[in-house]
């Protein structure tokens, strides 16, 4: 008896031991999705697909350690303060932000707690929304100053993160005050009576491109908010991943939803002494919606980034781009396929050029990007399948002197065709066609004519052997370009094109964009001297803040306040800081301590209050002084019993 219940005992043990062996495999692999969840708005796509190609538990664990190991900038300490920092921040939206997958809950995670919120939630004016600033020196790409605006669409739901260009301000302006047909522009002045830093973030996520009077033209809203998404993917190290075997094909990407095939084309081109990068997009496909009335419609979103070596953003540029096409031009793009071309001023120096494709009706993308050099060695050069006469009243992509190229970014060619470009050069430079899949000799350009300072090479591709060449552009001896194209055996249908176009007006705008790039890369003296090259009627209260920001960095603060004092400056939050600091700077503390009370309307924060009880005890008016510090004190208190108490010495993720 007592050897029967021994063997049922040893029986039931076993039993149990192989059924917890048999559910361990289940219960790890939940383990290991809920934690990839967690670490949702930080992994990297390349941590992401090598992850999930793991095999083993140990490797999983090694993984894990190490991911948070390369995050920690003090590694000598015991606490990793990154994986401190990132769960309180997490558990922070989970709590008070709807979740840390909602809107607010990954900005907050990536970015941490804002320098300052406004909440506008039960204005009669606004739907329920959230104004977040962000000063966000020292993050790779992003301007020192972002307004991150959150609102309700007809106040239901969750908060969504608004996107200037998308969105407009009559998607914040409340349904009771919305009347018929209102526009975009009445909309926004209507915010502007009762909210104007509101008003402000309806036009761009940076404060000195929210100008009502340019509330039509792109702006880098679009990157930016890009830029803060894509911050986990370019500010970790990734050299630990070559422990781990990669499956083959990983790639990164853009946030975004579906991947597509698609082409880019870029080039230097110039004009008066100014180069300019010309570029184009096509998209592998354009996926349309049709409407009632059989168009074919599809809204597409085309970004430019200029990054220079350190990753700081010289000039972004956004274009939204709303097809309506009628059968035929849907048949024709479907046989031809369509390219968007665009233009851009561009300094000299080392840069990483990104493309952004997007299209918002089927939530398709790709992403292409290029290293370029703009000096001396570098040509103004673009080679395409025509060269043609430009009109002479505009500016537009790929076009040199009076010259234009048509070109296919595929850089494929037909028999019939003939390959064309234009060089900017004192002296015709030498061109050769290069083999690629064999050995060969050279092929000379032989059809080179100089048409004043421009060259314009024609070589007909009748008679060459079909397949993939190297064009090579020689300059005393020294290979100064090369780019890759194909000869086909048969007919391909040239591309239709999109094209962006300005009058030469737009040539006057130019030193504010110049200087801009200038000050991007802390050239403050080069922005200087372009700024100073615009005519006096574009200093206006569109151009100022940016040009007294170049004063400041030079610490000329005095031509900093004479500037921003003008009538024509909104006196909005950046300016008034612009203004406060440049007051303290001179020792104008009277002065200073207007500008900062200025700056407390709109909104009443403990920066603010500390800075007005300094000055005040500087000007020895010492009980005032003590109302302001215990004012900061106040709210310094509130914000931590809001916000995880790591907040405080929070790192950056």
């Amino acid at each position: 008896m007592f050897a029967r219940q021994q063997y049922r005992l040893r029986f039931i043990i076993a039993l149990l031991l192989l059924l917890n062996s048999l559910a361990s495999p289940q219960k790890n692999s939940d383990n290991w999705k809920a934690w990839l969840d967690e670490v949702e708005p930080i992994i990297t796509k390349n941590e992401r697909a090598v992850f999930k190609g793991l095999q083993t538990e140990e490797d999983r664990q090694r993984f894990q350690s190490l991911f948070w190991k390369v995050r920690d900038a003090t590694p000598g300490t015991p606490e990793n303060e990154f994986m401190t920092e990132f769960y309180s921040r997490r558990r922070y939206a989970e709590s008070r932000l709807e979740g840390a997958p909602s809107d607010r809950g990954r900005i907050y995670i990536i970015l941490g707690k804002p320098a300052e919120v406004q909440n506008f939630a039960g204005s009669d004016k606004v739907v329920d929304c959230e104004l977040w600033i962000y000063q966000a020196e020292g993050r790779s790409a992003l301007p020192p100053l972002m307004y991150l605006l959150f609102f309700k669409k007809d106040n239901l739901g969750e908060y969504k993160l608004y996107y200037p260009g998308l969105n407009s301000s009559l998607d914040v302006l409340s349904a009771g005050n919305r009347q018929g047909r209102m526009s975009r522009a009445r909309a926004y002045r209507l915010i502007q009576e009762s909210h104007p830093e509101l008003a402000k973030a309806t036009l761009s996520v940076i404060p000195e491109e929210a100008n009502a009077a340019f509330a039509s033209a792109p702006n880098s809203s679009g990157q930016t908010i890009g830029q803060i998404f894509t911050l986990p993917e370019r500010e970790v190290e990734r050299s630990y991943l070559r422990y781990f075997s990669s499956p083959a094909g990983t790639t990164e990407v853009s946030y975004s939803a579906k991947e597509i095939s698609g082409k880019a084309a870029v080039f230097l081109t110039e004009h008066q002494g100014t180069r300019f990068l010309s570029y184009s997009f096509m998209p592998d496909r354009i996926s349309t919606a049709r409407t009632e009335d059989s168009l074919e419609t599809a809204h597409l979103i085309f970004l430019l980034r200029v990054e220079d070596k350190i990753g700081r953003t010289v000039f972004q540029q956004e274009k939204e781009i709303r097809l309506r096409l009628d059968e035929s031009k849907y048949k024709a793009m479907l046989e031809r396929k369509l390219i968007f071309n665009d233009f851009a001023p561009l300094i000299e120096g080392e840069f990483r050029i990104s493309l952004t494709y997007t299209n918002k009706t089927s939530e398709e993308f790709f992403v292409r990007e290029q290293d370029i050099a703009v000096d001396d060695r570098t040509p103004s050069l673009v080679v395409g399948y025509q060269v043609k006469e430009k009109s002479p009243d505009l500016l537009m992509p790929f076009c040199i002197g009076q010259h234009k190229v048509l070109l296919d970014p595929r850089s494929i060619f037909s028999p019939q065709d003939s390959l064309e470009g234009l060089i900017l050069a004192d002296e015709p430079p030498e061109l050769f066609l290069a083999p690629r899949d064999k050995e060969g000799p050279l092929i000379k350009i032989q059809g080179l004519s100089k048409q004043g300072d421009v060259v314009v090479f024609r070589q007909p591709l009748a008679g060459i052997e079909p397949g993939n060449y190297d064009l090579l552009v020689r300059r005393n001896g020294e290979e100064v370009f090369r780019r890759a194209l194909s000869v086909l055996s048969f007919k391909a249908e040239k591309p239709l094109e999109f094209e962006r176009t300005e009058p030469l007006s737009f040539l006057i705008q130019l030193p504010f964009i110049i200087g801009q790039e200038y000050l991007n890369t802390a050239r403050v003296e080069k922005a200087l001297e372009s700024f100073e090259k615009l005519p006096p009627h574009l200093w206006n209260g569109d151009t100022l803040p940016v040009i007294a920001r170049a004063y400041y960095l030079h610490k000329d603060y005095a031509r900093v306040v004479e500037l921003l004092e003008r009538d024509t400056v909104e006196k909005n939050y950046p300016v008034l800081l612009l203004l406060g600091n440049s007051s303290l700077e001179l020792r104008k503390l009277d002065q200073a301590a207007l500008y900062f009370e200025e700056v407390r309307k709109f909104g009443d924060t403990a920066e603010a209050n500390n800075a007005l009880g300094a000055i005040y005890y500087s000007l020895g008016e010492r009980d005032k002084a003590k109302v302001y510090w215990e004012r900061a004190k106040k709210l310094e208190k509130k914000s931590d019993e809001k916000s995880p108490k790591t907040d405080e010495k929070r790192s950056d993720l």
